[in-house]
Parts: C-alpha cells; structure tokens; sequence
C-alpha cells in the first residue's frame, strides 16, 4: 500500500486537474516517516499567483524513501505517480543538492508556470477550418508549413479541410494532425445528391467532422435538431466530432447569449449520449470573419456558463473533461491571452488558419 503521503499527493493533483485550487492560495507540508528513520517532506505552494511550486527534501544518504527514486548522476526525480504530474504539468523537474540546517539535501524543484488555463488536465485542442478555401498548390504550402513547424506536443491539431482534398491534404499532413471534414449528412447512404455521409469521410482518412457552423445555420438553414441528429450519427460511425454553437450580434446585445447557447447545447444532449468524442466549439457569430473578436473575459463568461450548465444538465464528470473550443476571429495577436483562460480549451481558428501564423496559434500554450 502507498504510503499516507503519496496518497494524500495524488489526491492534491487530482484536486488540480479539476481546478479546485486553481484561484486559492495553498501552503501544506506533507511529511512521511518511513523505517529507516529518514524524513521526506514535500511541499506545495503557490508563491506567486497562477504559479504553483513543487519541492520535496530529502536525506542525501537514502536514494530511496517512500518509493520515490532518486538517479543522483542525472539528478532525476522518477517514480510510478509522476505520469500524474506530467499530466497536468509537462515541463521538466529539475533537481539539486543544496545545504539547509548544515546537512547536505536533495532538493527536487518541482515548479511550473501552471496558470488557470492548463490546470485542467483537457488537452488543448486547436481545429483549422479552411471553409471553402485553397486549392493543391496553397494546401501544400500549408502542410508544409505544419509538417516543418515546432508545434506544441501538448496541443492536439485537426485540419478542417474541403472535402475535395481530403484526401489530398491527409497524404501531406503530419501524421498527427487530425483530418476533420467540414459537414456529413446524418445517414451512411443514400439519394441525397451533393452530400457525404461519416462513412464516407473516415474512408478516405478523415477522423473529424466539424457539424453545426454558424454558416451551415444561417445559410444553409440547418436546425438544431438536424445538427443534433448529424452529430449523433457521425459519433455512431467512430468519427470525432466538433460541435459548434454561438449567439448572433442581436441576440448577445438582447442578453440571450446564455439562453441560445443553452439551446443549442440542450438539441445535442437529446442526442448524444457518450461525450468522450465530442469537442465544444464556442463561436460568436458576431465575430466570425468580422475582425471583432469577443474579449478574453467575455469568451471566458460564456465558457465558464457551458460548463456550469454541463454540470446541471450532464454530468460533473463530462463537465470537467469535455473540451471546448472558442472560436471567432482568433489570431495570433489574441490567441495567448484567449488561452490563458480556464475554460477555454482550444480554439476553432477560420481565416488564419491558412496562414503561417497559424503555428503560432497552435503553440499558444507555449
């Protein structure tokens, strides 16, 4: 059995990756005695805000208490329940000999610029949609692009392509870039020209769709219902699925953000019943393709109310795990204060994403 530190140690992460500490300012000392008389003590503190520190102390003599392994030559801090660490905090733990009290310790640092935003244990997830735009030669130069770049490994990408050049963009994107299609229809076959079904799309190696775009509601007419009905069919053939809801300029400035939202999310929960493969794409018509842009804190409130009202109507569980995505005019000019909310966890970028400073997007985390 583990000893009563490492398990209380868990349950404080855990308690991270659930933002339960995100806005608090914590100070404990945990200390485990164990039989060979050696004291380790780790403690956590939040020394400046948004910015949680991670140490422990140990008798240099004994490279080994309490299961925690120490590689004096490296200087390497490893041991089983460390994949929960690097789960919510991915950077490397340096370690050091210092001297305290006139005996020689190990010091372990663990610390972390871990704000709000990636303490949630979701995966920051950046979708381009390309809408109707490209042909081979500019598909190539971005994939090229992607394919050369630095991108963020804690970042999941998908490319939005036209369907067209599914096939073509999946043979020249990185391998771990995502392929989603930008519509499917909500059966696998059938008399239904100028559609394509999710069976379809996965033939061909596409693993996403993108389904509910503000464009496919307005101008195409599709209903919350049909939407629903899409997404719940594309979820059934194995494809993941970013669903998107948002509040046009008139129903924000008639205070109805929170009820067209919750509308729109309500169309989708009578449908889908597993969450796991769903992403939440949180698009201000407004500010689609306009230049404007809701600020940091106004995608914030709206994101943070989604949540809540995941909570109510969900599950606590798909409350904290579901990723949703803000989308709107994102740039790489605003991407890094967007990303630094709590509940924003990713972005659906439109016109910037067939740029170059689409990277800089996608590394936003950074």
């Amino acid at each position: 059995m583990s000893p009563n530190w490492i398990l209380k140690l868990e349950k404080i992460v855990e308690d991270l990756a659930l933002r339960r500490l995100a806005m608090k300012s914590l100070q404990t000392t945990l200390i485990h005695k164990v039989n060979f008389g050696r004291v380790i003590s780790i403690t956590l503190r939040q020394p400046l805000k948004n910015q949680y520190h991670w140490s422990t102390t140990m008798d240099m003599n004994q490279p080994t208490v309490g299961g925690l392994t120490v590689d004096v030559v490296k200087g390497v801090v490893s041991q089983a329940f460390l994949g929960k660490f690097t789960a919510v905090f991915p950077k490397l733990f340096k370690c050091q000999w210092k001297t305290y009290e006139g005996q020689k310790k190990f010091y372990a640092n663990f610390s972390t610029d871990c704000n709000e935003s990636n303490m949630s244990g979701r995966k920051f997830c950046v979708g381009g949609n390309w809408k109707m735009n490209g042909d081979q030669k500019s598909i190539a130069d971005i994939c090229k692009t992607l394919s050369s770049a630095p991108l963020d490994p804690n970042t999941e990408v998908v490319i939005g392509c036209p369907a067209i050049y599914l096939m073509y963009a999946r043979n020249l994107l990185p391998c771990e870039v995502g392929l989603a299609g930008q519509n499917a229809y909500k059966v696998e076959k059938g008399a239904f020209t100028g559609e394509i079904s999710p069976a379809m799309l996965k033939d061909i190696g596409a693993d996403w769709v993108i389904l509910g775009h503000s464009e496919r509601r307005a101008i195409f007419k599709e209903s919350d219902e049909l939407i629903a009905e899409k997404a719940q069919h594309a979820l059934d053939q194995g494809l993941k699925v970013i669903a998107c809801i948002g509040e046009t300029l008139e129903e924000r400035e008639a205070g109805k953000t929170n009820e067209v939202v919750a509308r729109q999310m309500c169309a989708y929960a009578q449908k889908i019943k597993d969450w796991q493969n769903v992403v939440v794409a949180y698009e201000p018509v407004w500010a689609i393709g306009t230049g404007k842009t809701a600020t940091p804190d106004q995608a914030q409130e709206v994101h943070a109310f989604l949540r809540q009202w995941l909570s109510d109507n969900i599950s606590k569980d798909v409350s904290a795990s579901l990723r949703i995505q803000y989308g709107g005019s994102v740039t790489a000019a605003n991407a890094k204060e967007l990303a630094k909310k709590p509940d924003i966890d990713g972005f659906l970028v439109g016109g910037a994403s067939l740029k170059p400073e689409f990277v800089e997007i996608i590394n936003a985390r950074q």
